[in-house]
């Protein structure tokens, strides 16, 4: 009698411990099911480079895919900027034939039809008298059921705008130490740099100093403050005419 009572124990318990098991199977995969991503973009950076002035205005697109069945609405905002002087977003639009909205970080809804595509346009307008270089737009979207947001980064470049490459090899500024971990300096050798903006991978600024005749050289910034990565020194004039730019990495 003893062993027939020990066997519905153990059965009951075995009941148990299966039900548990199937209970966290289910929940595992609902939160799989939720947190999958439907959606991929073409490009993390699109570009449109070697624009002629007075360019007017200019659409730039990024294309959004959606991999499923059925249609999926995202939830997208302008989410940063970096616009050189002259240098105008006139809006925002859903695509090509859809609607156009102001510049501002207001959200929108925005559907992706099933097995389709969809794109979110950038409109850029540069003045005639525009400063010379490279202006950036970051939008971002939100998948529903999805965990974080993902970004597309839209770079416009006038083809007078000053290459990374010659300026890596010019003198007009030395950076030192890079790859840098607490501190960078930053030695001017051309008196023409009288402003250095600071931009994050997505082209946000982040910081900006003034240089002048009574400016230390070379400059000593901390790094204390700056979360790890790569970052853009960009070096302008008085007119705000873009001299170069310089790729740093904070470790």
């Amino acid at each position: 009698m003893l062993a027939v009572t020990q066997f519905y124990v153990n059965c009951s318990q075995l009941k148990q411990n299966l039900m548990k098991k199937l209970i966290l199977l289910a929940l595992f995969g609902v939160f799989s099911l939720s947190s999958f991503a439907q959606l991929t973009h073409w490009k993390d950076t699109v570009k449109m480079l070697n624009l002629d002035k007075p360019a007017g205005n200019l659409r730039l697109y990024d294309t959004i895919y959606n991999n499923t069945a059925n249609p999926v609405v995202i939830t997208w905002n302008k989410s940063s900027d970096a616009l050189l002087t002259g240098w105008t977003v006139t809006g925002i639009c859903d695509g090509p034939n859809g609607t156009c909205y102001g510049f501002n970080n207001a959200t929108h809804n925005f559907t992706v039809p099933a097995n389709g595509k969809a794109e979110i346009d950038v409109i850029m307008n540069i003045a005639a008298n525009a400063v010379n270089g490279c202006s950036y737009v970051t939008v971002q979207y939100t998948e529903p059921g999805v965990i974080g947001a993902k970004n597309m980064t839209y770079e416009f470049c006038t083809n007078a705008a000053a290459s990374t490459r010659d300026f890596e090899n010019s003198n007009v500024v030395s950076v030192y130490p890079n790859p840098a971990s607490d501190f960078i300096n930053l030695s001017i050798n051309d008196v023409k740099v009288t402003r250095i903006n600071v931009l994050n991978i997505i082209g946000k600024k982040v910081a900006q100093f003034d240089v002048n005749a009574s400016t230390p050289n070379p400059i000593r910034i901390p790094l204390d403050n700056i979360s790890k990565g790569i970052y853009l020194l960009q070096f302008a004039d008085s007119n705000g005419k873009l001299m170069g730019v310089k790729r740093v990495t904070k470790q």
